[in-house]
């Protein structure tokens, strides 16, 4: 075992906290999550609107969560259990929609049981829904309204978790094959080619389900887990290279964006640099999101006083930090952010929160969409 400083912005030593020998290929810094908030002169006020209502502003009837937001801060994606959003006759499963914040219009995604995710243009989105004999992952243009099934397999076959690239042209998701003893492999799909790629690569005892992709904005590189062991891979998909980047424990792949993968072990957040092999760990955090650069990362901490830099009041916060600098922010409280959850290179973070005190009138007491604008 490797083990790590615990550094303060400054690089001051606090202490040390161990790393796994498969990480030691880049120097591993152990950073307290709360050391390097911006001034607070540098800050102008935060602006934060509801996403998760109608086009007329009305409130929504159920609660909303899971959420995703274009490159260009324009249009989010979100689940809900609300019925009052869109007007018309709503099916049984058509729980995802697209609100143009621009507009202000409310698209109701069709055959929808999952939060989608969204193309950076806001064309596409690709969401779970009922296939013929199970669930299965579709792909919807919000231009046309043409819905097509992804996962191209018939009868027994279902699959689940897509992630989108930048352009929407890739689709990346985990298909359960037929058989039910069969385990469960990471594929992608081509929106061009209208082709698909297998991913995984599968134990040798083929025992055991890889599951949960991430694709990174590019398309280049798919992150997955092994569900039986924890161990979190990345394919290269332009040299088809293979490469194990947990922290040697039981991990929860979160995001890989850019240089970066994100993903959390039993003891915290771990950010590891796909170039340099540099690891930093957040301990006691929850990473949620990364930015499409990679530059950026979104986490939960504890609002527990006896967490480093907690408020103390009980609330859990939502952090950004811009990691080659350590420079960070508090985006809320109470509440949770997702994947795909940052927009405009940082300045706009979407998250879910019940907290009933984020913008005025919210009386609805269910949990909402907000969309925070940075400056």
């Amino acid at each position: 075992m490797s083990t790590a400083r615990r550094v303060s912005l400054s690089g001051t030593s606090f202490g040390r906290a161990s790393l796994s020998a498969l990480l030691v290929a880049g120097l591993g810094a152990t950073v307290s999550p709360a050391v390097a908030q911006d001034a607070p002169h540098a800050r102008s006020a935060p602006k934060v609107e509801r996403v998760s209502t109608a086009a007329d502003g009305a409130e929504a009837d159920g609660a909303s969560r899971t959420a995703s937001i274009s490159a260009n801060g324009r249009y989010v994606a979100f689940y809900s259990d609300a019925e009052n959003l869109t007007e018309g006759h709503q099916g049984p499963y058509d729980w995802a929609f697209v609100k143009d914040l621009k507009t202000g219009e409310v698209k109701r995604l069709k055959n929808s049981m999952a939060a989608p995710v969204i193309s950076d243009d806001g064309r596409y989105a690709a969401h779970t829904g009922w296939g013929a004999h199970g669930i299965n992952v579709f792909l919807t243009d919000l231009s046309t309204g043409e819905i097509k099934q992804i996962d191209g397999r018939r009868f027994k076959y279902s699959a689940s978790s897509p992630a989108i690239s930048a352009n929407g042209r890739y689709v990346a998701y985990d298909l359960q094959p037929q058989h039910p003893g069969d385990p469960q492999r990471v594929e992608v799909y081509d929106r061009e080619t209208d082709t698909r790629e297998v991913i995984s690569d599968g134990p040798p005892d083929s025992a055991r389900d890889m599951a949960d992709p991430s694709i990174s904005a590019d398309g280049r590189h798919v992150a997955y887990e092994d569900e039986g062991t924890g161990e979190v891979w990345l394919r290269d998909r332009a040299t088809g290279g293979l490469t194990r980047v947990d922290d040697g424990t039981p991990s929860r792949l979160v995001q890989v964006n850019g240089r970066t993968v994100a993903m959390n072990g039993p003891d915290g957040a771990y950010v590891r640099d796909l170039r340099t092999g540099k690891v930093q760990h957040f301990a006691g955090a929850s990473a949620q999101a990364v930015s499409r650069d990679g530059r950026r990362l979104v986490y939960g901490i504890s609002g527990a006083s006896g967490v480093s830099g907690a408020s103390g009041d009980g609330r859990p916060e939502i952090r950004l930090r811009h990691l080659p600098s350590g420079r960070e922010r508090t985006i809320g409280h109470g509440g949770s952010a997702t994947v795909g959850a940052i927009a405009d290179e940082g300045r706009s973070i979407v998250y879910s929160s019940a907290d009933t005190d984020i913008v005025p009138g919210d009386t609805n007491g269910v949990s909402d969409i907000f969309l925070r604008h940075i400056h």
